[in-house]
């Protein structure tokens, strides 16, 4: 949810920045485009990031600090909560995902056929403006979040170990 909110907050920055920077190109769009570009190749880039900096840690023998980040596990054995392990994925998280939306927004910028296209799809809109923007911050985030989050929820949340036993893999 913290990121969710940062991204929402760098979107916003990103619609007021861009807005009129290509022609024809309203904030609207550039808010638009900036959802469905971090909602799906932003998540790819976001989970490379998080395996690659797990990856470099343990290759750099850093077990302590890749277990310390090992994603959605905030207790130790005995149950008790950790908030430096919580604090610690959150700081870790909300940086991944900053560089995840400076890459996208350099995506956009370098290859502006992204948003032209998104605001070609926006372009039966423009006579309505108030029915463009319920579309671009209701039911763009709406249906692109959940997406989202259905995807980063796979990856982050932490996995029960599976029992090989209790699934019937393994003749008893």
């Amino acid at each position: 949810i913290m990121g969710a909110g940062w991204i929402h907050v760098a979107n916003l920055l990103c619609a007021v920045l861009f807005a009129g920077r290509l022609p024809g190109v309203d904030g609207c769009t550039w808010y638009a485009a900036n959802i469905i570009v971090d909602t799906t190749a932003g998540v790819a880039v976001e989970w490379c990031l998080l395996r690659g900096l797990h990856h470099l840690l343990i290759g750099l023998r850093c077990v302590a600090t890749a277990k310390l980040l090992d994603s959605g596990s905030y207790r130790d054995s005995s149950g008790a909560f950790r908030p430096l392990a919580y604090v610690t994925q959150m700081v870790v998280w909300l940086s991944i995902v900053t560089c995840m939306k400076v890459g996208m927004v350099g995506l956009m910028k370098t290859v502006p056929v992204i948003v032209l296209l998104v605001n070609s799809a926006l372009s039966s809109l423009e006579d309505t403006p108030k029915i463009k923007l319920v579309v671009v911050m209701i039911f763009v985030p709406l249906m692109m979040n959940t997406f989202q989050f259905v995807l980063t929820d796979g990856f982050i949340k932490k996995r029960k170990r599976a029992d090989p036993l209790a699934d019937g893999l393994i003749a008893k």
